[in-house]
């Protein structure tokens, strides 16, 4: 199987739903303690996610990611932390992340994520960015 193919975006492995990247510690929203709606949203984006980066259209985003995690991981998937604002329609607007290391793999995963649509608004009060791991090589 393919790096391209065994990237998986793990919505149980949501870190947070946060308001604000200012905001204190204690005004993350676990998954654990989110409405069952906002949880259903994350899941949906996490899929959606999951798919885009299974395309050939991420394949620089595969390599130089895997290239830069190799063996500071000790064996484990590496992992990227992306936050996610969304659009009352529910387009990607705007994405953070650490850099990958390479200006163009930063750019194409950035463009990748911001070309996606929910397909739904996020739900009611949704504390806003969406922090989600995805895990590249895991096996989905």
């Amino acid at each position: 199987m393919t790096s391209r193919g065994r990237i998986g975006a793990l919505f149980a492995a949501l870190l947070a739903l946060v308001s604000g990247s200012l905001r204190a510690q204690s005004d993350v929203v676990t998954l654990d303690k989110a409405p069952q709606a906002w949880v259903v949203y994350a899941q949906r984006v996490s899929q959606l996610f999951q798919t885009a980066l299974e395309s050939d259209a991420a394949h620089r985003v595969h390599a130089r990611f895997e290239q830069s995690a190799s063996g500071a991981t000790g064996g484990a998937p590496p992992v990227l932390r992306v936050k996610a604002w969304f659009e009352p329609d529910g387009r990607v607007s705007h994405v953070e992340f650490d850099s990958l290391g390479d200006n163009e793999a930063d750019a194409e995963l950035r463009q990748v994520l911001l070309a996606q649509n929910i397909g739904a608004k996020p739900p009611h009060g949704m504390a806003q960015p969406l922090v989600v791991r995805l895990m590249f090589g895991a096996a989905l």
